[in-house]
């Protein structure tokens, strides 16, 4: 038993045939293939999810009960821009939920619409996500002073009075309760609804003057049939005065102090809004304003009705939404579906390649009414989507949370459902990326999640064979019960194997091709093994591990003994370990918490030589390689170098390697263009390639992987090294040789807790208490 190295092939610089990995085999249930990376960012259940196209770039834009509304990149899984959110109530300082989301494309530009809690729709340009409206309902059309304009009401109630041939905003009238005609004027009716007394106000529509304010009331009483109120003199009057309700007109006898003194009294009128002489509303306290006398009503009732409007509306025959700009711009949006129309807006579900044709016949649910694809929304919908043959297929939301893929002519299922989400699927879109055909889900568990399309028939029959290979004919296997927290590889008996720890205490070892046990689970670990390496000592296989202390314990991964004590190490505690063989005798280096790194001989568990010093904080990860036909280590620390090591003699090779700008977590070797380098990961989070034969970075550090704590290992099979590096709940891979992310990242349904390069280019990975290993598709 013998642990594997990681070699260049002669063909290192061949191009990647198929950059996708597939799995050979897993222990336990088989990551769906189909799963692509998860869009984390949102603090509540994501409700609705739709997509567009962004500067040829495919987006998805989520709304949450975060109160957010957020766009994604779909290619690479980043936000394009802040999170947005709605109004927030200057009074509750609350800040209005987010109910849906839909796209639309509008005058050539991709725009993105929510609907709120307040019942706000709003408008967000998606290029540059910043506000670009908001929709106002359509009240009537009308004719002012000779000019044409529109009468819009906003959804926290203000009225606006648009001119329709230039499209500026003319007026707004806060808080409008109702319209009338009054001595031939149009005017509106405003209620201060901060104020205690609800002030009823009246405006001229034309010019925008107050006709009147409200005077208070000092008392209602019925008298003589007739209910009267006193109110208090006009501010440039002492006198009180009484109204008839009925009418609105002044009553000259009794006089008021009669009717302060007699009659029943009326309770609840606060006010009395007074035009002209004549009363023409009440005020309530509490309730809308009650209208009086000779006053001739726009409206039922003399109200807005405030419940939630359709924001679409018919203006001369034609289907229009509205919206206005904080310019005060008035725009109308035609939603005919006729693209010969300049100034059209055509709503979206779905994109094509081309990012301007849905990749599906449009159905009755994609028709021109923007309203109806926003209330729709967020209650477990099905949605339309591209298949990879160009078959289209229906994606459909069930009880049990889950995605159905359908045959749209059919109905039947093509391939399994799409799992993983950990809470409700509200919203489901769907998307091209780089030429696949994709689906969005959006869920209560926080997330959006993306899903690769492509030949879901092909996919079914991936699957199915997959699954069979992991739980088929051949004899029952039992994986870990605890997370797997170290991996590595080795050769047993001549056969390729993998060797697993996790938290449950245990250590198994597979068959690197078929993933069956080869020998009975090692048990009895003490504590956590968070690093491990295979060696052979006398011609004996043995294993190497390390956990939260400062031991290093031995084992025999076949008879599953401890071979004699745990080595104490003097280290505090043991960081990393690296397998090499120094004057051919087999050595492990570790890596400690107190500033050094050792040597130690495994045949005797001896210290070779002095620690090596020199960092002047924790070491924290450790690899070894072979410079010039001589072993050395590389070493990482927290005091954010990188070190290399002649392990003869003990001593640094040259200067430390500097450029990190926080810890190093993790360094791994190999061979880029036939020269030795390593390779170190930051908490800055860039990865940095050094030439060991110069001491010199090589290229531009690597960026994008945004958690710094995951596992990392270097793969090399047929083709160039790889660089693996687990992300959460998914593994993305570097070209090492080009510094471009390669192929896509592989999704997982938990995050990936180890990861292992063994031989041909294959990966290990582990998440939670399963393993899966990994090939290249083309391998």
């Amino acid at each position: 038993m013998s642990e594997t190295s990681t070699g260049a092939p002669d063909d290192v610089n061949a191009p990647l045939d198929d950059p996708r990995w597939t799995v050979q085999w897993a222990d336990g249930p088989v990551p769906d293939q189909r799963r692509l990376r998860p869009l984390i960012g949102h603090s509540g259940p994501v409700r609705a999810v739709a997509t567009a196209t962004v500067d040829g770039r495919p987006v998805a834009v989520s709304g949450s009960r975060d109160n957010t509304v957020r766009v994604w990149d779909l290619a690479t899984g980043e936000q394009l821009h802040e999170p947005v959110t709605g109004r927030t109530d200057p009074v509750s300082s609350m800040t209005a939920e987010v109910l849906s989301v839909a796209t639309a494309v509008a005058d050539g530009r991709p725009v993105a619409f929510s609907l709120h809690g307040d019942d706000a729709v709003l408008v967000w340009d998606l290029a540059t996500g910043r506000a670009a409206g908001e929709f106002v309902r359509l009240v009537e059309s009308a004719v002012l002073d000779g000019r044409r304009v529109l009468l819009t009401l906003g959804a926290d109630g203000t009225l606006y009075v648009g001119d329709l041939l230039t499209g500026r905003r003319a007026a707004a009238f806060p808080s409008a309760a109702g319209l009338a005609m009054l001595d031939g004027r149009r005017v509106v009716l405003t209620v201060d609804d901060i104020d205690v007394d609800r002030t009823v106000r009246v405006w001229d529509l034309g010019t925008g003057e107050q006709l009147a304010r409200s005077l208070a009331v000092v008392r209602t009483v019925a008298l003589d049939g007739r209910v009267l109120a006193v109110t208090a003199g006009e501010p440039d009057q002492e006198e009180r005065r009484l109204w008839d309700l009925a009418t609105g007109e002044p009553v000259e006898t009794p006089s008021a102090a009669a009717a302060l003194s007699g009659g029943e009294d009326r309770p609840g009128v606060t006010t009395l809004t007074v035009v002209h002489g004549r009363a023409v509303a009440i005020g309530l306290d509490g309730e809308e304003p009650r209208f009086i006398g000779p006053l001739a009503l726009a409206r039922q009732n003399g109200t807005l009705v405030r419940t939630r409007a359709r924001e679409t509306a018919v203006l001369d025959g034609r289907t229009v939404a509205l919206t206005t700009e904080a310019d005060g711009t008035l725009r109308i949006w035609d939603l005919t579906d006729d693209r010969r129309r300049v100034n059209g807006m055509r709503v979206i579900d779905a994109v094509g390649a081309s990012g301007t044709e849905p990749a599906f016949p449009p159905g009755p649910e994609q028709d021109g009414d923007l309203w109806r694809r926003l209330s729709g929304r967020g209650n477990g919908p099905s949605g339309s989507g591209p298949s990879g043959s160009g078959d289209p297929v229906l994606l459909t939301v069930e009880q049990d949370e889950t995605v159905v893929v359908r045959d749209r002519a059919t109905g039947k299922p093509v391939g399994p459902p799409l799992t993983g989400h950990t809470g409700k699927v509200w919203d489901v879109a769907t998307a091209v990326v780089d030429g696949r055909p994709v689906a969005v889900t959006a869920s209560a568990d926080h997330t959006l999640r993306t899903w690769d399309l492509t030949h879901a028939q092909a996919q079914a029959r991936t699957h199915a064979h997959a699954h069979a290979h992991a739980h088929g004919d051949g004899p029952a296997r039992t994986g870990h019960t605890g997370t797997v927290s170290a991996i590595t590889t080795a050769v047993l008996d001549g056969s390729p194997v993998v060797v697993t720890a996790a938290a449950d205490r245990t250590l198994h070892v597979w068959d690197l091709t078929t993933g069956q046990p080869v020998t009975a689970p090692v048990t009895g670990l003490e504590g956590e093994v968070t690093a491990m390496v295979a060696s052979v000592v006398d011609g004996r296989p043995v294993v190497v591990t390390a956990g939260s202390g400062d031991t290093l314990h031995l084992l025999d991964p076949v008879g599953g003994e401890h071979l004699g004590e745990p080595v104490t190490s003097h280290h505090g505690r043991v960081l990393a370990l690296a397998g090499a063989t120094l004057d051919g005798r087999p050595v492990v280096v570790t890596a400690g918490a107190d500033r050094t790194a050792a040597i130690w001989d495994l045949a005797t568990r001896r210290l070779v030589g002095e620690p090596l010093t020199g960092h002047t904080s924790r070491v924290t990860a450790v690899a070894t390689a072979e410079l010039a036909g001589r072993p050395v280590a590389v070493t990482g620390s927290w005091d954010k170098t990188v070190r290399l090591w002649d392990l003869t003699t003990g001593r640094q090779i040259g200067e430390p390697l500097t450029g990190h700008t926080d810890w190093v977590t993790s360094v791994a070797t190999t061979l880029v263009d036939g020269r030795p380098v390593a390779v170190s990961r930051s908490r800055d989070k860039t990865v940095r390639l050094w030439d060991l034969a110069t001491l010199r970075e090589t290229g531009e550090p690597l960026t994008g992987h945004t958690d710094p704590n995951g596992p990392m290992v270097v793969t090399v099979g047929g083709a160039r090294p790889a660089l693996a590096i687990g992300q959460g709940q998914a593994v993305r891979f570097w070209d090492l040789a080009t510094g471009r992310e390669a192929g896509t990242e592989y999704a997982l349904p938990l995050p990936a807790a180890a990861l292992g390069a063994a031989p041909g280019g294959r990966l290990v990975v582990a998440f939670g208490p399963e393993v899966t290993v990994l090939r290249p598709a083309a391998g």
